[in-house]
């Protein structure tokens, strides 16, 4: 099995946060904790895409898990925040409810219900976080897989002689 992380690559809603668009995304995409965006409104959420990645497409995907780093604003007690994997259509695949004591990742559980490249090229997330005060630094969503077998049914040779002791060749 291998795993890669595919990350937000395009933002689709959002209130309440003091980034919106691509500054959002390009700040819980970049792989940097010391990069995010604060909670600036009571109500806040935000949804965005996830980008492909061709390492498992035509495999086997046996799991996702959503991975979210973020920690208090420092407006109140440690925040909670309801992350939803979602999938291409907005249905909801899984909702973790993350509780932040300190600025950390914490990871939903590991969703493995009908799985596709399909499905897994076509997820979204939401972040929901309560009203205590957030600060939201990286999103992610590992995927586990079993990479495609791919056989290749011809011989070549450049030069030399093969000995066929018994079969049918079709040339």
């Amino acid at each position: 099995m291998a795993t890669v992380i595919i990350r937000p690559d395009g933002y689709e809603s959002g209130t309440g946060f003091d980034q919106t668009g691509t500054a959002l995304t390009g700040r819980i995409s970049d792989g940097d904790t010391g990069t995010g965006v604060t909670q600036t409104n009571s109500t806040a959420n935000f949804l965005v895409t996830l980008a492909n990645d061709s390492a498992y497409s035509g495999g086997t995907i046996n799991s996702i898990q959503l991975s979210v780093n973020a920690g208090s604003s420092g407006k109140g007690a440690g925040p909670i925040v309801e992350a939803i994997i979602k999938d291409v259509d907005g249905q909801d695949l899984q909702t973790s409810e993350l509780t932040f004591s300190s600025t950390t990742t914490l990871t939903g559980a590991t969703y493995t219900t009908s799985l596709t490249p399909t499905i897994v090229d076509g997820l979204k997330v939401s972040i929901n976080p309560n009203s205590s005060g957030c600060n939201v630094y990286e999103v992610f969503i590992t995927v586990d897989y079993t990479t495609a077998v791919v056989t290749t049914p011809f011989v070549g040779m450049k030069s030399g002689k093969y000995k066929i002791v018994a079969c049918k060749i079709k040339i």
